[in-house]
């Protein structure tokens, strides 16, 4: 191995390793440019966040205003509902028609006789429309497994 040191390089040499100034500012122009874009694209990135942000307040302001309408709406629906069932209303609305208070005292009855007890009418479905399942069905579509279980095993094994 060789433990002396590799000769200094003399001006020559030292200026053939530096870069051309040509390199050195393309690198500087291109660093600097890719600074600019990164600085543009974290604004730009922070500008459309800031728009969604306004455009979905201006739609919670929209919302809030078209509730606030609905709501007075309903009050006003209510209040009238309100008129609409209060005596007075019913009052004034007989006397349109034509009708007058009464003293109780003044009122005729009339008896009516007890009405005859209907019977009541079956309105299922019809029973001409359904087979009597003793036609249709074999004794041994009738039968439930645990029905045959047990015939099997009191016969021996037998079904």
């Amino acid at each position: 191995m060789n433990t002396a040191h590799a000769p200094r390089p003399g001006p020559a040499r030292l200026r053939a390793y530096r870069e051309a100034p040509w390199r050195v500012q393309t690198r500087a122009l291109a660093i600097g440019l890719v600074a600019v874009l990164g600085i543009a694209a974290t604004l730009s990135l922070f500008i459309f966040t800031g728009a969604q942000a306004a455009e979905a307040g201006l739609q919670v302001q929209r919302l809030i205003g078209e509730r606030d309408t609905l709501l007075r709406r309903i009050e006003a629906q209510q209040v009238s509902l309100a008129q609409l069932n209060s005596v007075t209303w019913y009052f004034e609305k007989a006397y349109e028609l034509g009708f007058e208070p009464v003293d109780p005292r003044e009122m005729t009855f009339v008896q009516v006789p007890a009405s005859i007890e209907a019977t009541p009418s079956y309105l299922g479905p019809s029973r001409i429309l359904y087979v009597d399942e003793g036609i249709s069905l074999a004794p041994a579509y009738r039968e439930t497994l645990l029905e045959w279980v047990v015939r099997a095993l009191r016969g021996g094994g037998q079904p």
